[in-house]
């Protein structure tokens, strides 16, 4: 078995390294600026405010038109900033420069494939810390299942190694955090999703079904939040941080889906399937393994909620756990269907731009709006999500992990 697995890891390995130096996306020229300017410009706790105090015709503000370019927490653009520190006797800087200031320009470059190895390189480190991981989650009958959905799962390697964006760090601590409760080391598990938090804020919301009982849950919420208003402290006098980091306006996206009751108000679908959630996890924790529990809320969260598309790693972590104990691989193609369906009718540079070419699917659509498309493409993911949930997603009889 050993053997089999190493032989897909490195399958798994040539198809990212095939795939990083010929796609890119505009969106990860943020924290690699963010990472240029911590480890070259001395600027580790003034990023966010950096390019609110520049020249109003200095280029960085001619391309991106914003001082809220930084909306993230810290970890998002520390992580980054390591990895361009330790990396930086590597680095071709004009390329780098180039990219960041004149990306439409950037291709031709033929310092840019390498460039490229160099800028997402801390997702290799980060996959192959989730695959480590995944061998001390499953027993040595599921290893060779659970390594081949994550070495070839598309969502991680599109996310990754097309988009850039750096959200399996968010599965990897979410896989952590499972790794740690099944070792009964539930209070760590609440600080890896505090660290998860660090890079964007919604792991948070999974806290609460740490734990049993009043006190319990309480515990590992603070401690969660406790983490996070750690990583978060240093940039709290920032006012750039606090106007678009702190409270950022994607958050508005979870109460967007609402059921109206009168003029002015609404129930929230989000927020009530959330709820309702969390009273069934506190008289019945046990209904569900805990990576139950978390692929339902983030089931729940990919129905309701107008996403980006990188964020639906964030399921990657628990609904593999999922598939190796219990067999759902129908529902989940149908949910992976509706995913890849969602990228390839959305905006053009999500899938054929990152390829440079300037193909889109969307335009080739005439018989109904596109929006309808997707929209009931939104649904069916949804019915199939209200489905793996309904039916426990792991029965109380399942592995624990």
């Amino acid at each position: 078995m050993t053997k089999k697995i190493a032989i897909l890891a490195i399958v798994g390995l040539i198809i990212r390294l095939v795939l990083i130096p010929i796609t890119m996306h505009a969106d990860f020229r943020a924290y690699n600026l963010a990472a240029y300017l911590i480890t070259q410009k001395g600027q580790l706790l003034g990023f966010y405010d950096y390019i609110s105090r520049l020249p109003r015709t200095d280029r960085i503000l001619e391309v991106f038109m914003t001082d809220g370019l930084f909306i993230y927490p810290p970890l998002a653009y520390l992580t980054h900033a390591l990895f361009m520190w330790l990396l930086s006797p590597l680095y071709p800087w004009q390329t780098l420069n180039t990219l960041i200031l004149y990306f439409d320009h950037v291709r031709p470059d033929p310092h840019l494939p390498w460039l490229l190895y160099l800028l997402k390189f801390p997702y290799l480190v980060a996959d192959a810390a989730g695959l480590f991981i995944i061998f001390k989650l499953v027993d040595s009958k599921r290893k060779l299942l659970a390594a081949s959905l994550w070495i070839f799962n598309p969502v991680t390697i599109y996310s990754s190694y097309m988009l850039a964006q750096f959200d399996i760090y968010i599965a990897v601590f979410l896989l952590l955090a499972l790794l740690l409760a099944a070792r009964g080391r539930s209070l760590w598990a609440a600080v890896c999703i505090g660290l998860a938090a660090g890079f964007k804020p919604f792991p948070l919301l999974l806290v609460p079904f740490l734990g049993q009982g009043l006190w319990g849950k309480f515990k590992h919420i603070g401690l969660a939040f406790l983490t996070y208003l750690i990583i978060i402290f240093p940039y709290l006098s920032s006012p750039a941080f606090r106007q678009y980091a702190l409270l950022a306006d994607q958050t508005e996206k979870l109460w967007f889906a609402k059921i109206p009751v009168s003029g002015g108000q609404s129930i929230s679908i989000f927020l009530l399937g959330l709820v309702l959630l969390l009273w069934w996890n506190f008289y019945k924790p046990k209904a569900m393994s805990l990576a139950g529990w978390l692929t339902s809320i983030l089931l729940l969260f990919f129905s309701v909620v107008h996403y980006h598309v990188q964020w639906f790693t964030w399921i990657v972590s628990s609904l593999i756990l999922v598939l190796t104990v219990k067999k759902l691989f129908l529902p989940s193609l149908v949910l992976l269907f509706c995913y890849v369906a969602i990228v390839l009718l959305g905006e053009q540079t999500l899938f054929f731009g990152l390829f440079g070419s300037p193909f889109n699917l969307a335009a080739k659509f005439t018989l109904m709006p596109v929006d309808q498309v997707v929209s009931l493409i939104r649904t069916v993911f949804a019915a199939t999500s209200i489905h793996l949930i309904y039916t426990n997603v792991l029965p109380p009889h399942a592995k624990k992990t």
